[in-house]
């Protein structure tokens, strides 16, 4: 029995969610536990219900969405079916680059919101808000997916990561505590993969020996690499998590093979955190689609059948404050029209495309992130739109 992870579980946690305000997390995650089994018409169902109140709140509370309807002729009364939401133009990241203000909506204060922003990885960089609530609820989305690779409240994590914001935030003396006692978790930087590097990750992996790693999918495929050229076999995990990039078959079945675990890939973003995630059969991601609707919509406009690609539209159902309806995140997806043998209802969508960040290379041959490169440069720069970075020789 692990009774530091009891003691976490059942007091620690508690006790921090009722200092963050953020207590409502329980009730999130009993009901994401239950309504993960419901059938697929009873989500159907409640996605329907919960876009129609949304809209309605939108048009009301949000300058843009009240000029976006009206454009397109269209009320909220309107909105009696999926087909007639595909009548809503898509949200694009430079709608919200160039109108935050009117899409934040007119009921919140700044106080009841929490600003966010996106790394920039598709080089489009975005600042936008979370209201409170949906900020616990992500959590508890997060955690119901965490759960089916095997890793709960308490449990030892590792974090191989990039984005240079959510490192800072275990630099100060709260953040410490919490990594070391609430998220009992230990934080890899993998904005440089240099060799140096990656040998500082395996003594600390060898020390630590998480239960669970959650790592960018280019970065963690990587360390594998170096782990089975340096014959490292010690790091045992339980179950890996890749996320943040395209994890592609050959990257999956090494890392697998270097640390004799299986792999859940999980595809998310900071907009409205875990999109889908792998259960423990592996046939497909499972939507989290009690909490969001996702589209794939063809470049003609058109819906796209089961295993076709096309582009990911998300819409949030929860996140009021600042709703994001019809939103084009910029990745590339497909539905499946297949049924997991697991018994969730959650529907199935495929990660054939998608958000791909290459690593860059110094001279000396050290790998830089991509991903955690835009993060930084782009994101941090004021009235950047859109970039790419080009990389033609290893000395420039």
């Amino acid at each position: 029995m692990d009774i530091t992870k009891t003691a976490i579980k059942t007091f620690v946690h508690p006790l921090w969610m009722l200092k963050d305000g953020k207590l409502g997390i329980y009730r999130y995650l009993n009901y994401f536990e239950k309504s993960q089994y419901y059938p697929a018409e009873q989500i159907r169902e409640i996605q329907m219900a919960r876009l129609k109140k949304l809209v309605e709140h939108a048009y009301t509370n949000c300058p843009f969405y009240t000029s976006r309807l009206d454009t397109v002729g269209m009320h909220p009364s309107d909105l009696n079916s999926f087909e007639d939401f595909t009548r809503i133009p898509f949200l694009t990241k430079s709608d919200i680059q160039e109108n935050l203000q009117t899409l934040t909506a007119k009921n919140y204060k700044l106080t009841d919101l929490v600003a966010n922003k996106t790394g920039g990885s598709t080089g489009h960089p975005i600042q936008f808000y979370h209201d409170k609530e949906r900020f616990t609820s992500m959590d508890a989305s997060a955690i119901r997916h965490d759960r089916w690779a095997g890793y709960d409240i308490g449990d030892k994590f590792a974090l191989i990561w990039g984005h240079r914001d959510d490192i800072s935030n275990f630099s100060n003396l709260v953040g410490k505590i919490k990594e070391k006692i609430l998220l009992r978790s230990k934080v890899l930087d993998s904005s440089s993969m240099s060799h140096e590097n990656m040998g500082g990750f395996a003594q600390e992996l060898r020390s630590f020996q998480p239960r669970v790693i959650l790592a960018y999918a280019n970065a963690m495929h990587l360390f594998a690499l170096f782990c089975r050229e340096r014959d490292v076999v010690d790091i045992r995990p339980k179950a890996i998590i890749t996320t943040a990039e395209v994890l592609h078959g050959h990257q999956r079945k090494e890392i697998e093979e270097v640390f004799g675990c299986q792999v859940f890939n999980r595809y998310g973003c900071r907009e409205v955190s875990v999109v889908a995630s792998e259960c423990e059969e592996h046939d497909g991601m499972h939507i989290n689609a009690d909490a969001l609707y996702v589209e794939i919509i063809r470049d003609d406009g058109r819906t796209a059948q089961p295993g076709e690609t096309g582009n990911v539209i998300i819409s949030d159902l929860y996140n009021y404050g600042m709703p994001f309806i019809r939103y084009k995140i910029e990745d590339m997806g497909a539905l499946t029209d297949k049924r997991c043998s697991c018994g969730r209802g959650l529907p199935l969508m495929d990660m054939m495309a998608g958000r791909v960040t290459d690593f860059l290379f110094t001279p000396d041959g050290t790998r830089v992130s991509g991903a955690a490169l835009t993060i930084y440069v782009i994101a941090n720069t004021p009235g950047v739109k859109q970039a790419q970075l080009v990389q033609e020789t290893k000395d420039s």
